[in-house]
């Protein structure tokens, strides 16, 4: 069973739905958002994983354990608020890196039952200004409960939040 809500504000889309395998729920999450700035520029702060708490909502620290090749193990710590209710979110990953075009970030431990994402990136114009196409692709599944009603509507929320969020970082660092 899926559900599906849709946003779109200032250029950033981002979509939600919750689905259920195995008799656990799930969400499958789609973002995209453009960054009047080059490929480098957004590579640069997409891949910068020290400083994303810096303008991540939520993240309240970021930071790499160990560095092998184009992989990378980050260790963040996010705070999540659900309804009355707050999170700690405490994650090990792995990013496997393809630079200049993809970030494929996978759990490796944490309070997480399932998290896996793509980040995508792409050259791209848009109403004639030179920039990047940011596009977020993957599934999570949190260890903790969400009510049903709130679920889509919160996880969609803070999508679009992201997605507005590495947008707005990237554009301040090609403007300095």
């Amino acid at each position: 069973m899926f559900g599906q809500f849709g946003f779109q504000s200032s250029g950033v889309r981002a979509q939600a739905q919750r689905g259920y395998r195995d008799g656990n729920g799930f969400f499958a999450v789609e973002a995209s958002g453009f960054a009047r700035a080059g490929l480098p520029q957004a590579w640069a702060v997409m891949s910068d994983y020290d400083r994303l708490a810096d303008f991540v909502p939520d993240l309240v620290s970021s930071r790499v354990l160990s560095r092998s090749g184009t992989a990378a193990v980050v260790e963040q710590v996010s705070r999540v608020g659900v309804m009355l209710m707050s999170y700690v979110v405490r994650m090990q990953i792995r990013i496997e890196e393809h630079p200049m075009s993809a970030l494929d970030v996978s759990l490796l431990s944490g309070d997480m039952r399932h998290y896996a994402v793509r980040w995508e990136l792409e050259p791209s114009r848009r109403d004639g200004v030179e920039g990047t196409l940011l596009r977020l692709c993957g599934e999570l599944e949190p260890q903790f409960f969400i009510p049903p009603m709130v679920g889509q509507p919160l996880v969609q929320g803070n999508v679009r939040q992201l997605m507005e969020a590495v947008v707005a970082a990237i554009e301040r660092r090609a403007t300095h």
